[in-house]
């Protein structure tokens, strides 16, 4: 994904604002990075500019540039001072097959004060309590609705919530999770 962006507002012909050292690349990121395979339908990328250039014109450039099916919704100018500050971050889950009582589970877990998860890290493992960084979590019998708190302290991931709600790991690489929003706050 930041191979494409990189190139496309290269492509684009702007004044990019470069990093210094050996290898100069673009100042640009994306605010809140997504799982390897996880679709999307909401990113944000920051970039800089070194001279000012109308929005629209910029909007437009590299518009032109991105591959069918890639659309630049918004364009907002903003301080280099002020960078985003992602506060959450909406995910749906369709599931293949139906899991009736899904609901109930979903109540089940809200209703917990405490959900340990732990991450397989090449270092050993990290215990985590995923509780609270979900804001909220709606259910239906094929679908969960997932709203996560994220910011400095971390975050919880959507298969970690699917884990947590008794979904095998067979139904949860066959699920189809796609964020949907990231909250700024």
């Amino acid at each position: 994904m930041m191979r494409l962006w990189e190139r496309a507002l290269r492509r684009a012909g702007l004044p990019l604002r470069m990093s210094e050292g050996f290898n100069p690349r673009p100042r640009m990121s994306l605010v809140e990075p997504r799982s390897v395979g996880m679709a999307s339908e909401a990113e944000i990328l920051e970039f800089e500019l070194a001279d000012w250039v109308n929005p629209d014109a910029v909007r437009a450039s590299v518009s032109r540039q991105v591959p069918a099916g890639i659309e630049i919704s918004s364009l907002d100018l903003i301080r280099p001072a002020d960078k985003a500050r992602p506060q959450g971050v909406v995910y749906v889950a369709r599931l293949q097959e139906a899991c009736p009582d899904l609901p109930e589970r979903a109540g089940r877990l809200m209703a917990r004060s405490e959900a340990p998860v732990v991450r397989h890290r090449p270092t050993g493992d990290k215990p985590l309590d995923a509780r609270p960084f979900i804001e909220s979590l709606e259910a239906g019998p094929q679908e969960v609705r997932l709203v996560t708190r994220t910011g400095p302290g971390g975050t919880v991931r959507p298969d970690e919530v699917l884990r947590l709600l008794g979904l095998s790991p067979e139904a949860i690489a066959r699920a189809d999770i796609r964020r949907t929003e990231i909250r700024l706050g």
